[in-house]
């Protein structure tokens, strides 16, 4: 399962990321939501154990999360 410590940073980092790429406060929830689980994978170097297999959509989500922290 994973750490519950790696989500809550995983998910206050993507927030701050948000916040500093001026997406709009009220889209941050919905976004935070969708791209934690990116965030925690490059804050675990990938090494993220998990009971819960990896969204289908992955690579598009490493996609959206490398645009926003441009």
């Amino acid at each position: 399962m994973m750490n519950s410590n790696v989500e809550h940073r995983a998910r206050a980092l993507c927030a701050i990321d948000a916040q500093m790429a001026a997406v709009p406060s009220d889209e941050i929830p919905a976004l935070v939501e969708r791209l934690w689980p990116v965030a925690a994978l490059e804050m675990s170097g990938g090494a993220v154990e998990s009971d819960t297999p990896p969204p289908a959509d992955l690579a598009e989500r490493m996609s959206e999360y490398q645009r926003l922290k441009r």
